[in-house]
């Protein structure tokens, strides 16, 4: 059985994949700050890996809560870097020790995962509208 709106969000998903790295690798600096270019290219990465994985996990994995993996993913620099600061001894708001460096994360994680919380949110109304 074919799924419409599965196959419409993986269409969009792909999209949105070959957009951004398309436009990034376009205007891509060969003369200038290799810095700010590997920089953005960690961003894109992370961006679209988290992009691919709610989007598996919405749609293929079964009896996941929706809502718990975007509160995962919206704090999972916080994580890391108390993780990291942890391991080192020290302070997780510090860039230079590189535990700081992880919730400049923050930007990418925290609007996909509020993103997939009112996706699951919506998808709870719905499945409790549904039972009346």
């Amino acid at each position: 059985m074919i799924n419409i709106p599965k196959i419409i969000i993986i269409i969009s998903a792909t999209l949105i994949n070959m957009f951004l790295t398309y436009s990034y690798f376009s205007n891509f600096d060969n003369n200038g700050e290799r810095s700010a270019n590997g920089f953005g290219a960690l961003f894109l990465i992370v961006f679209l890996a988290l992009l691919n994985l709610s989007v598996y996990i919405i749609f293929f994995v079964k009896k996941t809560p929706i809502i718990k993996t975007g509160m995962f993913i919206a704090v999972l620099p916080i994580i890391c870097a108390f993780l990291y600061s942890l391991i080192n001894g020290e302070s997780m708001f510090d860039e230079s020790s590189g535990g700081g460096g992880y919730l400049w994360l923050l930007m990418v994680t925290l609007p996909l995962g509020l993103l997939i919380i009112i996706i699951g949110l919506i998808i709870v109304f719905i499945k409790h509208v549904n039972k009346k």
